[in-house]
């Protein structure tokens, strides 16, 4: 199922209480990895109470089969007083969407430069230490020492590209090509975020060392965890 097709199964449903149906992230972005990545979509509804719900979750099996995540689900008001709760997500989805129905409602939500900048900071650090947990319970298991990096990448490039417009107003729609310009303003091992996503896409070449390779990875997000604090908006 793609996501035109849901959206016209979602508009059957749900009828006149749909406003927007909108494609984000990777996919609309274009640097979505086939077989790896998924298809994200949110949706703007008049009313968002159970009723509402109930008829999407019914529209939603074949979707979901297909391992989407469920859409995000927003009535407008909420939408539109949304920026400062979440500003990373919002930011990209201003910035790489695709409305496959209705208005598109994102034009309208502002974002506020010292949001952005506690909302990095927080995920940067909560992720980090979300990472050191995760391998702690690998138990040096070296195959799976590879997929929490691969698996964790993505989740870091999106903060890469959101610390990025905390000094620029236009970033690249490539996460990883983010990670590059990041450099720019920040010292940090860039060159680590390559290897992983080579690693992730198969591409990987040469013997792999992946406590090594994990180690330049923790060592880069620790560089970065460590400057976000000295980062003010628009330098």
């Amino acid at each position: 199922m793609t996501p035109e097709q849901f959206t016209e199964t979602l508009n059957t449903t749900c009828g006149g209480n749909l406003l927007s149906a909108v494609l984000y992230g990777s996919a609309a972005a274009g640097d979505r990895i086939e077989g790896k990545s998924d298809y994200n979509m949110m949706l703007v509804l008049k009313e968002a109470g159970l009723p509402a719900l109930k008829l999407i979750a019914a529209a939603s099996k074949d979707w979901l089969k297909k391992g989407n995540p469920p859409p995000l689900i927003f009535s407008r008001e909420r939408l539109l007083s949304s920026g400062d709760t979440f500003p990373i997500e919002l930011s990209d989805m201003k910035d790489f969407h695709k409305t496959l129905y209705g208005e598109d409602p994102l034009p309208s939500i502002r974002i506020d430069p010292a949001d952005l900048r506690l909302a990095v900071e927080r995920e940067f650090k909560g992720k980090q230490i979300l990472l050191r947990e995760s391998y702690l319970g690998l138990g040096g298991d070296k195959k799976a020492l590879a997929g929490l990096m691969t698996e964790s990448l993505s989740q870091f490039l999106v903060l890469c590209r959101a610390a990025l417009r905390l000094h620029t107003d236009s970033v690249p729609a490539s996460k990883l090509d983010c990670a590059a310009r990041l450099r720019e303003h920040q010292e940090y091992d860039a060159e680590i975020f390559k290897l992983v996503y080579q690693l992730k896409k198969g591409e990987y070449s040469g013997p792999l060392d992946a406590e090594a390779l994990f180690g330049r990875y923790l060592a880069a997000i620790d560089q970065l965890c460590a400057s976000v604090d000295k980062w003010t908006a628009g330098k």
